[in-house]
């Protein structure tokens, strides 16, 4: 847990280990109701929100300050699984530019090197997978709770995980490497996509909301607070988990004690 921590902390994510609040449904109900995106005329970013018809808007900045996630470094977004997708995710101009990385040196870093053509099993058929297609099961050991916390806290993804998506790719790179990653900008694309898809799919980003929350009553005080009920998470958080598991790993006793 110590080397995750070290890592984490390089470039600031160490914000996905700590997350342990409760969740106020009845906010994030009403932040993705009406919620919208812009940039302003200086070029930030800008998130456009309405609680009980007080509406706010906030720069990438100062959203990143109140979730306290960082919001300098590289981005990319896109939900397709082939690397080959993040040179058209990443914005190519503006105040969050980021050069797009080649999938080659991205797999360098995060991939055990593969042995042949690599295939998984779908519907009991043979599938083979792209050359530019990570499996989970093929990331580097090291980085296997990496991509659990950033799973649950960052991308906040359902279904099948045998495949590592390209985004997700793109953080364990920066993990990595040392390199700063705007995390605020991707939760942002997270929340305006999940917008998208109506509320009847799952809302994201519920405890990192819970901080938004604390900010809006302080904004707002008239606000009825009584009509907000906070509930406890329905899950642990994971960065604990393996917390536990490393100190429960280091007191087995080898075979040949």
């Amino acid at each position: 847990m110590s080397h995750i921590r070290a890592k984490f902390e390089s470039i600031d994510f160490d914000c996905l280990l700590n997350i342990n609040k409760q969740i106020v449904p009845r906010f994030v109900l009403e932040f993705y109701s009406q919620l919208t995106f812009d940039y302003n005329s200086t070029g930030h970013f800008v998130v456009n929100v309405v609680i009980q018809s007080k509406s706010f808007s906030l720069t990438l900045e100062e959203f990143s300050q109140i979730l306290k996630i960082p919001f300098k470094g590289q981005v990319s977004h896109t939900d397709m699984w082939l690397l080959d997708y993040l040179s058209i995710s990443v914005p190519s101009k503006g105040r969050y530019k980021t050069t797009p990385l080649s999938s080659n040196v991205i797999k360098s870093f995060i991939q055990i090197p593969r042995q042949g053509q690599a295939t998984r099993t779908k519907n009991k058929k043979t599938v083979i997978v792209d050359k530019n297609e990570i499996l989970t099961r093929e990331i580097q050991p090291h980085m296997k709770p990496w991509v659990d916390i950033s799973r649950e806290n960052a991308i906040c993804i359902g279904g099948h995980k045998d495949y590592v998506s390209a985004c997700l790719c793109h953080m364990l790179y920066c993990v990595e490497t040392s390199t700063r990653y705007n995390l605020a900008f991707f939760i942002l694309r997270r929340m305006e996509k999940t917008r998208n898809q109506t509320l009847k799919g799952t809302l994201t980003y519920g405890m990192l909301l819970t901080r938004l929350f604390k900010h809006v009553v302080s904004v707002f005080p008239e606000l009825p607070i009584d009509h907000y009920i906070s509930h406890d998470r329905v899950m642990h958080p994971i960065a604990p988990h393996y917390e536990r598991k490393t100190r429960s790993d280091h007191g087995k006793k080898r075979p040949h004690e």
